[in-house]
């Protein structure tokens, strides 16, 4: 056996099996989301990538001892397999950068095919020429092999990592007694609500009772502007009350924050959060929420917590988990691969229905918690991929945002039926905001984008998030039409836990006094 097929063995493995490529980049971003511990989950990775390297080396070798024409044919399918992994590397890389490539993705099945067919052929009526196209292929795989010197001891590392962190689906604590126990706040956050397509340019055909109902009830600010665009950034800065630009984590989860004024990154303080003001004041606390990490970031600070990851190894979607041993894990990994060569593979609308159900099946657990003070749901819709059929009322694959506003619609009704049924709901606040709008310049240009959606927006980003504040037994409404800071959202919530806003009335004076001093 040369070296050269040992290190074509380990390119391959690398170009075949890239699960890593999300815990490459320095800013940690997907162990942030995804959550620690992921031992036995990297230790199948690990194994994978080794059985791949075996199987490489070895084809590559036996090859050599078979007839010459056999041989160039086994090559070039070789090498046609490499090509075709190369471009689904690329893909993922792709995707990451959130450029447009869902319908390669989607190909990727049919292709290889077309490749190892088009490679075979060529081997046996071109074979000069195919020769010299297999060698380059070959040696750019041997030359990948050394990029394992950097990546094997970089998953290595997160392998043995194990902090001593809560269960990232949902950490609890038990509640306390405290001076507001009847009064209650529930903040329901709707990720990507447009206050534009929710309120001012509703689509025809659109109905949202809900939405609608609640308004004629409540302060409503119709001209926020919005802390930022991703949701990575916009939430920790209203939770924390300081508007922060730049995030990182650490290897093993630790969010940062960069102060501008010093030029340099502190850790972010998750007693500085509206949570670290509720413990305070005797708040008991609970989230059910997905994308940001909350039962890791404020597990000191949560009595009860649920969480939907924002990121997922491929392994884990096809049966990969911490809780199973590394052999059982390192099995998932070809039916990922069977899964993507026969157009099985799980698509991000799937994923999206998962989160969506896991969350609902947690609200209806804190809101009928009387012990918990202080509520706060972060849900999934309306934000894309669609995932509802309007007109049935049914979660399905596809569909469009309009679609996932109405299930947003369907799910405030829900949640706001579970409210008045609790005994404390003539003592509730009703919080109802967004983190951002309806992001056109992301989703315009991406896989899925209809007609009815280019209709409905004109083709124009609307960038006003949406905040509705309902006081306990509030039976008017009101509109606030200045332009405000979506940060005050923070100050608002704020005044609430420590006893400072109980009725419109006072967030009137609140809005005065800022008026007045020139805060906003």
């Amino acid at each position: 056996m040369k070296v050269r097929n040992l290190l074509e063995g380990i390119g391959a493995a690398l170009l075949l099996a890239p699960y890593y490529l999300p815990f490459l980049p320095p800013g940690n971003h997907a162990i942030y989301h995804h959550g620690l511990p992921i031992t036995n989950v990297m230790g199948g990775f690990l194994l994978d990538l080794i059985g791949i390297s075996i199987l490489s080396t070895g084809f590559l070798v036996a090859a050599q001892h078979l007839c010459q024409p056999m041989q160039r044919i086994l090559e070039a399918l070789f090498a046609g397999l490499m090509l075709w992994s190369i471009l689904g590397m690329a893909l993922q890389v792709m995707t990451r950068l959130q450029l447009s490539v869902a319908n390669w993705i989607h190909l990727r099945g049919q292709f290889v095919l077309a490749v190892l067919l088009l490679s075979g052929v060529l081997a046996w009526l071109l074979p000069r020429h195919t020769q010299l196209a297999v060698r380059a292929v070959r040696l750019a795989v041997a030359a990948f092999a050394f990029s394992s010197l950097w990546i094997v001891p970089q998953l290595l590392h997160l392998m043995l990592i194990r902090p001593p962190v809560r269960s990232p689906a949902s950490a609890h604590l038990p509640a306390q007694a405290h001076g507001n126990s009847r009064q209650r706040i529930i903040w329901i956050l709707f990720d990507e609500l447009s206050y534009d397509q929710t309120f001012d340019h509703r689509a025809p055909g659109i109905r949202l009772p809900n939405f609608d109902r609640l308004r004629a009830q409540s302060l409503s600010f119709s001209n926020l502007k919005p802390v930022g665009y991703l949701t990575n950034r916009i939430i920790p800065s209203l939770i924390s009350g300081n508007e922060f630009h730049e995030f990182r984590s650490t290897i093993d989860g630790k969010l940062s924050t960069l102060d501008e004024s010093q030029h340099r990154w502190i850790a972010y303080d998750p007693n500085a959060t509206l949570f670290g003001v509720a413990q305070r004041k005797g708040w008991n606390s609970g989230v059910d929420g997905w994308f940001i990490p909350y039962c890791n970031t404020f597990a000191p600070l949560l009595n009860v917590c649920y969480w939907y990851p924002g990121e997922f190894l491929p392994t884990e979607e096809y049966g990969a988990s911490e809780g199973n041993s590394m052999l059982s894990n390192a099995a998932a990994a070809p039916n990922q691969l069977l899964a993507v060569l026969t157009n099985r593979a799980k698509t991000p609308a799937d994923i999206h229905m998962e989160a969506f159900r896991y969350l609902m099946a947690n609200t209806q657990t804190l809101i009928d918690d009387n012990q918990i003070g202080f509520v706060f749901l972060h849900l999934p819709v309306p934000h894309p991929p669609g995932i509802y059929d309007r007109q049935r009322h049914l979660l399905r694959s596809g569909g469009t945002y309009l679609d996932n506003l109405v299930l947003a619609d369907d799910v405030l009704g829900v949640l706001m039926k579970e409210i008045d049924a609790t005994p404390s709901a003539g003592q509730t606040t009703v919080i109802v905001s967004s983190d951002h709008s309806w992001r056109l310049p992301l989703w315009r240009p991406a896989e899925g984008w209809s007609g009815e959606e280019e209709r409905a927006s004109e083709g124009k980003f609307d960038d006003r998030p949406v905040l509705l504040i309902h006081f306990p037994r509030q039976a008017s409404s009101q509109d606030v039409n200045a332009a405000l800071p979506e940060m005050l959202e923070h100050e608002i919530i704020a005044d609430m836990l420590n006893g400072k806003m109980n009725n419109p009335e006072d967030l009137e004076a609140l809005l005065s006094s800022a008026n007045r001093s020139g805060q906003f």
